[in-house]
């Protein structure tokens, strides 16, 4: 599809785990608590920029995977869509949850699980989105195929991490756009169709975001 560089088919797993060897140990803690806060702030534009490009509404069911802190679960029920969001981390759930308004608590669910397993019936999802989270998926083959078996036909998928240069010292919590060529070939390769990369200013900081949707109908292979 438009955008999508061949890439060269190689996953590397992520070595990024915490000391007990979980996905979510690395955010327990009290560094994780200030990570916590420091991920839910000064995001405004970029939690606008997702739920734009995904274009949520009223009728969306939209699965955050490694919700964080959950700005981006908070953003698409303001936009009145239903919204889970998956996280390993128990700290990051307890302050997802603390954050959500009283008045968008009917719509918001925070689950534990990762990537590779969704707490998710099949086709339970119109949208689900990973926002600075994809660096932590331990298998992104594996995290595909569970993103596409909880997406309906037609459910949109948006991957969005940091775009980083070459030497950039912050790569290994951001995707070169190399990076991000291979992982929107992964993207297609897990089924997706329309799919894309493209990069994004928000501020000083510059995002890149793969998107994809799951063939509806005649569509489907």
């Amino acid at each position: 599809g438009p955008g999508v560089g061949q890439g060269s088919g190689h996953w590397h797993g992520n070595p990024r785990r915490g000391s007990r060897g979980r996905p979510g140990d690395e955010f327990e803690g009290v560094l994780g608590l200030v990570a916590g806060w420091t991920m839910g702030l000064g995001r405004g534009r970029s939690t606008r920029l997702i739920v734009e490009l995904a274009g949520v509404g009223p009728a969306d069911r939209v699965v955050d995977v490694g919700c964080g802190p959950g700005r981006f679960l908070r953003e698409a029920a303001e936009r009145g869509a239903t919204a889970v969001g998956v996280d390993p981390s128990a700290r990051m759930r307890r302050l997802a949850l603390r954050r959500i308004p009283a008045g968008l608590r009917s719509k918001i669910t925070v689950v534990e699980g990762s990537a590779e397993h969704l707490p998710l019936e099949d086709g339970s999802a119109t949208v689900a989105w990973a926002v600075a989270s994809f660096h932590h998926w331990s298998d992104p083959e594996a995290g595909l195929a569970e993103v596409h078996r909880v997406l309906a036909p037609g459910g949109r998928l948006l991957v969005a991490e940091r775009l980083a240069g070459r030497r950039a010292w912050f790569r290994g919590h951001a995707l070169t756009w190399e990076a991000a060529q291979d992982l929107a070939a992964g993207v297609g390769r897990a089924g997706f169709a329309e799919v894309a990369a493209t990069r994004h200013s928000v501020g000083r900081r510059q995002l890149v975001v793969v998107a994809g949707r799951r063939p509806a109908g005649a569509d489907a292979a």
